[in-house]
């Protein structure tokens, strides 16, 4: 294996101000779920986020897209002072839109930078040593495309500051160790299949109902798209995953890649905002006059807040409301839900993996549902680097220990795939 010179890794499980990666809809859930959760709660009180965007849930485009709804909302009850709490996109999008219309806004944010899901990468090197974020390109631990490019508010904004921005065709990654199945005519039978389902039912259940029975299909290739397509994609298990609604649609929609990172968005979108750091809120109180947040800093008073943190955090109940949210608010809470998608930056002395149009790879893994896929970041980077995403089982194998425990057994793991030829398919 060529040498690993340096590394990041993500651990969005156990962030305690992420609790996961990116909402999703359980069995008993349905898009009208999110609706329910980014519904106003009087006047004073509003929760937005990726997780109540009904069609761009789990994109960063989806926040910024509901923090602006929320800050139209707050405008139009005319509040002139409004706290944001999590200066993630949604409340960075909150934040911005208050304040071009001269409203008094103060951001009240866990971490100690914005950005929430965003995560600029620190490089540390074979010898522990970590690297400036600066050093040559900055890659993210977080989200990382912006999706859905051609209908993204954040990709204009990206055009307009020229950022420069690499399309990555997920329909087309070379796949290493496993044989190339007709993914087409896959999705369409699956598709069918799971909106023929009733309420209620997971995407187990179908899978389990069709492998009974596969007629023509072969088994090993609809559960290799099942892995690529819904556990890489959700990180959640099949059992809870709701059949109807758990498989959203928005990955493979001319996907693009900062070079530079989220942080250069981030930073913008930050300029001029007063945001509080390592400022975490752990209870709201609404009363007629107005709303209080509290917290280890302190507390703050406004006329009205929104919530931007992650639903992991929600539901949690990693802030505590007063008066309690609502049923319905409450009742979406439980339907939702978040999977766990975790990332490692790997840098290598040398290139050891083959070209690929793409820049994109598929490893599947040893054990149904263990899945990763790689980005080919080396012509941004300027030196060998793959940024490699890991789903399912394996995670409980592969994500213990140090970070250079896991970087290392990632990168034997791609190692291992390159060296691999795939077996034929059936």
């Amino acid at each position: 294996m060529s040498r690993l010179t340096g590394f990041a890794v993500s651990h969005w499980a156990d962030d305690p101000w992420a609790r996961g990666s990116w909402s999703l809809i359980g069995r008993d859930g349905s898009p009208q779920d999110r609706l329910g959760l980014g519904a106003p709660i009087g006047t004073r009180l509003r929760i937005a986020g990726e997780a109540t965007h009904p069609t761009r849930a789990g994109m960063t485009h989806g926040a910024y897209e509901q923090g602006t709804e929320a800050a139209v909302w707050a405008l139009r009850q005319r509040h002139s002072r409004v706290a944001v709490v999590g200066a993630g996109m949604a409340g960075l999008a909150a934040a911005r839109t208050l304040r071009s219309q001269g409203a008094d806004v103060i951001i009240w944010e866990a971490r100690d930078r914005p950005g929430g899901r965003t995560a600029p990468a620190e490089i540390t090197d074979a010898a522990g040593t970590a690297r400036d974020p600066d050093d040559r390109i900055t890659f993210d631990l977080g989200a990382n495309w912006l999706q859905q490019y051609d209908d993204n508010v954040l990709a204009r904004l990206a055009e307009q500051l020229a950022l420069r921005s690499v399309p990555t065709d997920f329909n087309e990654p070379l796949i290493l160790n496993a044989p190339t199945d007709p993914a087409e005519e896959i999705e369409i039978e699956l598709r069918a299949r799971l909106d023929a389902a009733p309420e209620g039912a997971s995407i187990a259940d179908v899978l389990h109902e069709w492998l009974r029975a596969p007629g023509p299909w072969d088994p090993q290739a609809v559960r290799r798209f099942v892995d690529a397509e819904i556990v890489m994609d959700s990180g959640a298990p099949l059992e809870w995953l709701s059949a109807r609604h758990g498989f959203e649609p928005g990955v493979g929609e001319g996907d693009r890649w900062i070079v530079g990172g989220y942080r250069l968005l981030v930073d913008h979108l930050a300029d001029g905002l007063d945001i509080r750091l390592r400022h975490p809120v752990t209870r709201i109180t609404v009363d007629a006059g107005g709303v209080t947040l509290a917290g280890d800093a302190g507390s703050l008073r406004a006329d009205a807040v929104i919530v931007t943190v992650p639903l992991g955090v929600l539901a949690a109940d990693g802030i505590a409301f007063e008066p309690p949210l609502p049923e319905t608010h409450r009742a979406a809470l439980s339907h939702l839900g978040t999977g766990r998608v975790e990332k490692v930056i790997l840098r290598f002395g040398e290139r050891f993996w083959p070209p690929h149009p793409a820049g994109y790879f598929r490893v599947h893994g040893p054990t149904g549902n263990s899945i990763s896929e790689w980005l080919d970041a080396t012509a941004a980077d300027g030196v060998p680097t793959l940024v490699g995403l890991f789903a399912g089982p394996w995670l409980d194998d592969l994500w213990t220990g140090t970070d250079e425990e896991i970087a290392t057994r990632a990168a034997a793991v791609f190692t291992q795939a390159v060296h691999t030829p795939p077996e034929p398919s059936r």
